[in-house]
């Protein structure tokens, strides 16, 4: 089966033996019946997952596979990356047999992993830098000293009016806040408002410049 939301949507899937599977804008998961694997095609998923030790649960991303260990677990696919974050239990990740440099990685609460094709980084976050990541599953966004640029990128994702970014100066503007995933308009008017900044709407653009 294959499961997929549009530019703004989310959806929950539910398996039989009760784990679910929250999918995130723009995403696509293939979904074999009957199996305790799934493959995440493109964009973004959080896992809760029953584990069974006699049947782990594999998720395939690109180059690598996540195997479940009892775990909440969110992944994004990027163009050239994959991110794994630990919510809670554990899980290994894993590259794919024949890529260039072959590795694995037991995952535990607060880790993230990078994973691309030639390596695997584990990195560490708080709890609340992880609560955060997932605000989308509530519908909003939160930025803590991120540029304009990383920000519109993320608003970008859940909306069809795109919030263009004039110049690289105003790009790498410091801003922080929390707003929904599908208001771009008031993000821009907020930014315009705190840093001083023109914001003006051409087509389904909402363009932020320099005054």
């Amino acid at each position: 089966q294959m499961f997929a939301t549009p530019v703004g949507g989310r959806e929950t899937i539910t398996l039989a033996d009760g784990s679910q599977i929250e999918l995130n804008t723009n995403t696509e998961l293939r979904l074999p019946q009957g199996s305790r694997q799934a493959v995440l095609v493109k964009g973004e998923a959080y896992f809760q997952i029953k584990h069974d030790p006699s049947k782990p649960f594999t998720l395939d991303v690109g180059d690598h596979r996540i195997v479940d260990l009892g775990t909440k677990f969110v992944v994004r696919q990027k163009a050239d990356k994959m991110e794994v974050a630990l919510v809670e239990g554990r899980a290994r990740v894993e590259s794919a047999s024949g890529i260039a440099r072959a590795q694995s990685a037991v995952l535990n609460p607060g880790d993230v992993a990078v994973a691309t094709r030639d390596d695997l980084t584990v990195l560490r976050k708080p709890q609340a830098a992880l609560a955060d990541a997932l605000s989308w599953r509530s519908g909003f966004v939160v930025f803590h000293h991120t540029t304009l640029r990383e920000a519109a990128d993320e608003l970008n994702r859940y909306n069809a009016e795109q919030i263009v970014i004039a110049d690289g100066a105003v790009a790498s503007r410091i801003f922080g806040g929390k707003f929904r995933t599908t208001d771009s308009q008031r993000f821009a008017n907020v930014v315009g408002t705190a840093l001083g900044l023109h914001v003006v709407r051409h087509g389904t653009d909402i363009v932020i410049s320099d005054k």
